[in-house]
């Protein structure tokens, strides 16, 4: 099991701010995203709202490029977001003109097999780390 933090980024035309949502016990970058994906709750914060599933039923193909901006291949939005680990790093991403304003998610690998003695050391200090339900 690998911890991954989860982060926000919300803009808005009157101020923005960052920060983590929560940690999540994962397997995998694809893992955290199908988590994301589902609008789960997180602790305290209530819930998390993507447009994951929506924008994956576009099925819009992405130009992937390299450093010299030349093509190297393509992608769907689900690869993409995994790629890049969340929206909040799309450069693409539209966060102009939301009156309301516009929250992006990420994720950040923190510890890839972290053994389960630190999660239950991290938990009992307070920290909030979610776990995605396998049934």
């Amino acid at each position: 099991m690998n911890l991954y933090k989860i982060m926000f980024e919300h803009f808005a035309p009157k101020d923005s701010k960052a920060g983590i949502v929560t940690y999540l016990q994962a397997k995998s970058d694809e893992e955290v995203y199908e988590w994301l994906k589902s609008d789960p709750v997180a602790g305290n914060e209530g819930k998390i709202i993507t447009s994951y599933k929506y924008k994956e039923e576009d099925d819009e193909i992405y130009d992937v490029y390299d450093k010299e901006y030349n093509c190297i291949g393509q992608e769907n939005f689900k690869e993409r977001m995994i790629r890049l680990r969340g929206d909040m790093f799309d450069e693409d991403a539209e966060v102009e003109g939301a009156y309301y304003g516009v929250t992006l998610y990420g994720w950040e690998c923190v510890r890839e097999n972290i053994p389960n003695m630190l999660l239950d050391i991290m938990r009992l200090s307070g920290v909030a780390i979610e776990e995605i339900n396998r049934s």
